[in-house]
């Protein structure tokens, strides 16, 4: 990490700004591993106006290419405070494939995770946040409707096992329901 003299100022500006940010939402499907991920533009989102109204502003800058390889590239990521004082830090990462695609991904990714960093914002995973409202209670003892099984061994994704559960929040505390959906979030993770 690279710094100005003093980040007193910075450092004060950024806790209020911290205690107001929100996580990323994911937003986006990695569709080789079917996993959701915040993107690169829902971290900015999140963090835009709390960082704006503390006097704070990022800048990140692609610092170093390495040609003779076309293997790695490094952002260098800087956070500014309207004082003048300012820290920075360089991340690097693989290119994949040396084509523009492979380089712009690689860009993108370093993007990501050295402004999640910098800012100190994780991702929030929408399932989970719906999972921490209260669902319409059901008796322990009654047994789930038939159309409740079949719509969850329809779906062809763990994300859409994830959609139709949501559907139904009246059956979220129902052991029957849990044992369902996980069985079959578990079934589609080994046929994926």
């Amino acid at each position: 990490m690279n710094k100005s003299e003093t980040i007193n100022e910075l450092a004060t500006a950024l806790s209020k700004a911290q205690a107001v940010i929100k996580g990323a939402v994911e937003d986006s499907t990695n569709p080789h591993f079917r996993s959701k991920y915040a993107s690169l533009q829902s971290y900015i989102d999140a963090a835009r106006d709390p960082l704006s109204k503390n006097g704070l502003a990022i800048t990140q800058l692609l610092t170093d290419i390495h040609c003779e390889n076309m293997n790695l590239v490094t952002i260098e990521t800087v956070l500014m405070h309207s004082s003048g004082q300012w820290i920075s830090s360089t991340f690097s990462v693989p290119v994949s494939k040396a084509d523009a695609q492979g380089f712009g991904s690689a860009v993108t990714y370093a993007r990501r995770y050295s402004f999640a960093a910098i800012v100190g914002i994780a991702p929030v995973d929408d399932d989970g946040q719906a999972a921490t409202q209260q669902p319409v209670p059901v008796a322990k003892s009654a047994k789930l409707p038939a159309k409740v099984s079949v719509a969850i061994n329809a779906a062809n994704s763990i994300e859409e096992v994830n959609a139709v559960a949501k559907t139904m929040p009246e059956y979220h505390n129902h052991p029957d329901f849990r044992n369902l959906v996980q069985k079959r979030r578990e079934a589609l993770n080994v046929n994926a």
